[in-house]
Order: structure tokens, then sequence, then C-alpha cells
């Protein structure tokens, strides 16, 4: 009985951890200043550089667009 209550603790403990939602920690960039920073939940399937685009200018390197790492 001890072991089942054992394994049964342990499988809740497991499907807690899977089910939480994960985010990312997003940067909005504008001519290479941040003007926005938030965190973006996570589709299934998705990672957070599928959230990036990125884009920089030929003169200096200014990054525009979003940053999710």
């Amino acid at each position: 009985m001890k072991k089942v209550l054992v394994a049964c603790a342990a499988i809740a403990l497991i499907a807690g951890f899977t089910s939480c939602n994960k985010n990312c920690k997003c940067k909005t960039y504008a001519a290479g200043v941040v003007v926005k920073e938030y965190e973006q939940e996570i589709d299934e399937g998705m990672k957070c550089s599928d959230y990036t685009e990125i884009f920089t200018d030929e003169d200096g390197g200014l990054k525009t667009g979003v940053e999710c790492k």
C-alpha cells in the first residue's frame, strides 16, 4: 500500500511540472533601443526563437524588431 501511495505522489508531481505554461522573455527594439519588455507564453510545439523577428540596419547594426529568449 505504501508503494502505491509513493507512486501516486510521484505521478502527481510529474504531471504538475509538465502542465506548467512556459514563457519567453521578449524585448521589442526600435533603432537599437529597447522600447518594451514582456513575457510571451509559448504555444505547444514552439520554442522561444520561433517568436524572434529581429533585423539590423546596414550602417550601425542597430536592432529593430522582437527578440525572445
